[in-house]
């Protein structure tokens, strides 16, 4: 049974219009058996009705109706089990879907409010992204994908004009659910034409300020029992800054394979040698980097290894050393978007997009063929792409932040399997 706070209760004779819903428990008169108070759940909330003589055939579970004349089932719970009920009104999915609602709408308003116009792009693509290491959904018997990002489309509405533009929009990814990620996920996107990359980061650290002060009444976050600051501005790191400091390694130094290779095993970390420098990098980032990031702060990490441009453009420093101009940001240790100064120069991006499948060739082999590229997007590239910034943020994760949920799966009221057995 699940149990709930009443928000009505009344009498049968007061009973204006029928009352609707499933039957949660049946409380006996003890003075009278043939009065008992039946609590339902209607319209979600939970309502109590004392009645009289009704049939003995209605059961805990059934979907039923009360009027001032009669009792009766509508629907007979055959199963004799509650597991929809139970998870779909678990408290905390309840809190969950809520914080997600009033998120989703005030992104809405933050980027409506200044100037931005939302679009909606096809989940049905002929490309699904060409990261090297992200598994993609493939679409039986047709060559259709599920996107795991609406990048490249959204890129195609800055080629044809659009200049502010943000979606919120379902990706997918096949990867391994965790309590941070599931396959089918919720992404915010949002570009400037003509904007450089700290624009985004001005328009990231105000979007969560503001949705902490819609949400909270300041802008702090709670989570886990730790307050986290989210007022602006935040925090820039580097990440070359990051692995120096914290573990003494200058990037630009290791960049030789057979120096990361050293560092690695100094820090104890066990790897295949077919594993290259990036591998390398990324695992004494998620090993060491990322665990120590401050927890009670949000921040941002930029000046990402030029081999990570990924859709970003490159910079060179004043001293002499590449770095991709993009950054990401974490709130509580939590990565929760990545951020590109997207590359609009056509040639090199194709020349990335091989470099990529071949680094996805040499890695899975058959087992994780080369992704299609886009030639629609690149011939949109060719007419000339303005000068933008851009970012994917993880709508799930900051609404789990937002309502101190460290399950992913609650901020859903349907995750991707049906609800576990009671």
């Amino acid at each position: 049974m699940t149990h709930m706070n009443c928000n009505a209760s009344m009498m049968l004779q007061e009973i204006e219009e029928p009352v609707r819903g499933r039957l949660l428990n049946i409380d006996y008169d003890s003075q009278d058996s043939r009065q008992a108070t039946l609590t339902l759940l209607s319209n979600r909330q939970p309502v109590q009705v004392t009645v009289k003589e009704f049939s003995k055939e209605i059961a805990i579970g059934d979907l039923i109706e009360v009027t001032r004349h009669k009792t009766e089932v509508l629907t007979q719970n055959i199963a004799k089990t509650t597991n929809w009920l139970t998870n779909l009104n678990d408290p905390r999915r309840t809190k969950g879907v809520k914080v997600r609602r009033t998120v989703e709408q005030a992104v809405r308003n933050f980027f409506d409010s200044r100037n931005f116009e939302e679009v909606r792009t096809p989940l049905l693509v002929s490309s699904p992204g060409m990261e090297p290491h992200i598994r993609p959904f493939k679409i039986e018997k047709n060559d259709y994908y599920l996107p795991t990002s609406p990048e490249f489309a959204m890129k195609k509405l800055l080629v044809g004009g659009f200049e502010r533009i943000y979606q919120i929009c379902p990706a997918f990814r096949c990867e391994p659910h965790s309590n941070t990620h599931q396959s089918e996920f919720t992404l915010l996107e949002w570009y400037r034409a003509y904007a450089p990359l700290e624009a985004v980061m001005c328009d990231t650290e105000q979007l969560v300020e503001f949705l902490a002060i819609t949400l909270n009444g300041k802008p702090e976050i709670k989570f886990q029992d730790t307050v986290v600051s989210v007022k602006s501005p935040w925090p820039r790191l580097t990440a070359r800054g990051l692995f120096q400091d914290y573990l003494g390694i200058d990037l630009v130094a290791a960049k030789p394979l057979d120096v990361m290779r050293a560092h690695c095993r100094r820090l104890g970390l066990s790897f295949s040698d077919t594993l290259q420098w990036d591998d390398l990098y990324f695992l004494i980032w998620l090993n060491f980097i990322e665990p120590k990031l401050p927890n009670n702060q949000a921040l941002f990490v930029t000046d990402y290894p030029a081999s990570q441009a990924a859709l970003s453009k490159i910079k060179t420093h004043t001293d002499g050393t590449q770095w991709a101009r993009r950054f990401e940001f974490y709130i509580h240790g939590l990565e929760l978007g990545n951020a590109f100064e997207e590359l609009t120069d056509p040639i090199e991006q194709r020349a990335r997009f091989v470099k990529d499948m071949m680094i996805r060739q040499s890695t899975y082999g058959e087992t994780f063929p080369a992704s299609p590229i886009d030639e629609e997007f690149m011939n949109a590239l060719n007419e000339g792409m303005p000068p933008a910034s851009g970012i994917a943020v993880g709508i799930d994760r900051l609404v789990m932040l937002l309502a101190d949920e460290p399950q992913i799966e609650f901020t859903f009221l349907l995750s991707n399997s049906s609800p576990p057995a009671v």
